[in-house]
């Protein structure tokens, strides 16, 4: 689904690469996470699969295809955004703020008018039902919870009918507890629908319980790839330069 090849990525004015090497092949279906310290390259990553960075080299290839050749619409159309800081319009509604996961489904004209399909609207409840956020479905979005907005985020994204989800540090701003329901809740409806979800994450404990593969990056560099049992305490120390001890007790 994704294949990156030999991709290299540095900022303008900076003398030393954000990201150097990397090589990746991530299947149809397939749940990855990736972990490292800060600065270590990951959030330049998604931005380059999702080119809001261009690759100073390599390339990077979404089902066969090079992302260069995509427009950038139509590669967002398949690639969908989860964000730690969720990016929703905080005035508009639950309702609204999902249905703008459908803007690639309706006309540019209906769209200046605020008018959607019934498609649109079906799309749209059925994934604010699928969050468990019906009845705050007409409630303004800076009423609710953290938990509760990133479940619209997700809901939102959901309705762009993505084939990969990207997910920079999805759940880093809630608390332990919905941090749980968060990546469990994730990683399922991905998994119910074959959708792609690579999603970065500072929780070790979380990475190990829920990863099916989990890729450790540090300085710009792969330096692990594997399963959860094979990440163990010296391995999570190479990836992060300290000895890191897992709480076992989660």
């Amino acid at each position: 689904m994704i294949r990156i090849e030999n991709l290299n990525h540095i900022y303008r004015n900076r003398t030393k690469n954000a990201l150097s090497d990397i090589n990746l092949d991530i299947k149809k279906g397939e749940i990855l996470f990736i972990i490292g310290p800060n600065g270590s390259g990951k959030s330049t990553l998604f931005k380059c699969i999702n080119r809001l960075e261009e690759p100073t080299s390599g390339g990077i290839y979404v089902d066969g295809k090079e992302i260069l050749e995509y427009t950038v619409k139509r590669l967002r159309s398949k690639i969908g955004m989860i964000f730690q800081n969720f990016n929703l319009i905080e005035r508009e509604t639950v309702l609204n703020n999902v249905l703008n996961g459908c803007l690639r489904f309706n006309y540019t004209f209906d769209i200046l008018r605020g008018k959607f399909s019934e498609e649109s609207y079906a799309i749209a409840r059925d994934n604010i039902k699928l969050m468990g956020l019906e009845q705050y479905e007409n409630d303004r979005v800076n009423t609710l919870s953290g938990g509760q907005r990133q479940r619209v985020s997700i809901a939102r994204t959901l309705s762009q009918k993505p084939e990969i989800i990207l997910a920079d540090e999805p759940i880093s701003s809630l608390d332990p507890k919905l941090m749980e329901e968060i990546t469990s809740l994730l990683k399922n409806i991905c998994l119910d629908k074959s959708i792609t979800l690579f999603s970065s994450l500072h929780s070790i404990d979380f990475v190990k319980r829920y990863g099916l593969r989990i890729v450790g990056i540090n300085e710009g560099r792969i330096v692990f790839d594997g399963t959860p049992e094979d990440l163990t305490e010296n391995e999570i120390s190479k990836i992060y330069n300290k000895k890191i001890i897992i709480d076992t007790k989660i």
